[in-house]
This record gives structure tokens, sequence and C-alpha cells, in this order.
């Protein structure tokens, strides 16, 4: 298709639905790295691990979208072809980081 307002569009409605997901993610994991921190006294470990993953978890999806976001203007604008393969790996590795920790549990 050389349509590029479809590719344009499909390009927002998806980096706006993974903002979305990030957000509310990061709502969650601070409810929940809260609602942990209050319970004083009792075993924790467990808690705390799942807490710290999901903690990371998040960043990968952050760092995915920002790494994805970053290659499409990388791609648009005539970047170096270094550039756009360091952000090609590094969309990559987040995802796999995400997907893995996702699969974790």
């Amino acid at each position: 298709m050389r349509d590029f307002r479809l590719w344009w569009g499909l390009f927002v409605f998806f980096g706006v639905l993974s903002v979305i997901v990030v957000q509310r993610g990061f709502r969650h994991w601070a409810r929940a790295r809260d609602a942990v921190a209050a319970h004083r006294g009792v075993d924790r470990t467990g808690l705390d691990r799942l807490i710290r993953r999901e903690g990371w978890r998040l960043a990968g999806m952050a760092a995915s979208v920002v790494s994805m976001t970053a290659l499409v203007f990388a791609a648009l604008l005539g970047a170096p072809t270094v550039a756009i393969l360091a952000l090609r790996v590094i969309a990559i590795v987040a995802v796999s980081a995400v997907v893995w920790l996702s699969l974790r549990r």
C-alpha cells in the first residue's frame, strides 16, 4: 500500500494503545507496591520478588514502546543504518524481556 495515511493512522493507533497499556501497568504496579509495603511484619519475600519482576516487565514495555517509536522516526528521517539496527536490537531485546518475564510466573 502506497497510502502513507493508513500506515500513519495505524502507527498512531498502536502508539496510543501502547501508552495506555504502559500507564495502566504502572498504576497497577504502584498500587501493588504500596499494598505490599503496607504489610509489615509478614514474610514478603515472594511478594517483593513479584513486585520487582513486574517493575522490570513494565520498564521493558516502556523501553519497547520508546525504541519502536524512535525506530519509525529514524527510518522516516533517513537515519544511518547503524542507528536503525541498534534501535531494532533494543526493541527486540525489550519485547523478549517482557515476554520472558510474563511467562515466568
